[in-house]
């Protein structure tokens, strides 16, 4: 019986793996843990103009950092008195009033910058980039040019097709994730 059967030593961990699918499952999973207790997740800057790009953390951990940030944001920053620039004769200044209605889902206020930014394009441009220009006003520099701020803020937002609209619903997505069937399932 022992030519036409391989023994193999239960209990004892074999070098090629049975299931490699399984294996490689687990130290993803292994991986994604350790990178993820070596990220502080109090450590990311709530300040949008000084916070790292989204590229720069792990892309196995991305996920955990923007549901971070997604639920810090819930809470908008509220700032009784705002830096004035001058805009030609006129001393202009951030309209706490944006952050209601339509821009308050996305719409971000750096105090160090004296800019806004957009938390989603932030969060899932480099996934959207290959597909159209994008431009770095509401990711990168900050915007504020506050004379024009309601019609660049329509500009930034777009079509229903727009890089901002793409990384909107895919903030939702994420949001939504733990309602998911494939949550339930893993649960």
């Amino acid at each position: 019986m022992d030519r036409f059967v391989t023994r193999t030593n239960i209990g004892q961990p074999s070098s090629s793996s049975t299931n490699p699918s399984i294996a490689s499952s687990i130290a993803s999973e292994i991986q994604r843990d350790t990178f993820l207790s070596d990220l502080d997740l109090e450590s990311p800057n709530a300040d949008p103009g000084d916070r790292k790009p989204i590229t720069e953390y792990n892309p196995n951990i991305r996920d955990e950092v923007r549901r971070h940030y997604i639920q810090k944001s819930l809470v908008s920053l509220r700032i009784m008195t705002f830096s004035k620039t001058k805009f030609g004769r006129i001393m202009r200044q951030f309209c706490p009033g944006w952050f209601k209605g339509q821009h308050s889902k996305w719409l971000e206020y750096s105090i160090s910058k004296d800019a806004v930014y957009c938390l989603c394009c932030y969060l899932f441009k480099n996934e959207h980039e290959s597909h159209g220009i994008t431009r770095d006003a509401f990711t990168k520099n900050g915007f504020k040019a506050w004379n024009k701020a309601i019609e660049r803020f329509k500009a930034h937002v777009g079509e229903i097709n727009s890089i901002h609209n793409k990384c909107f619903n895919r903030m939702l997505d994420l949001m939504n994730q733990s309602q998911s069937i494939r949550t339930s399932f893993d649960k």
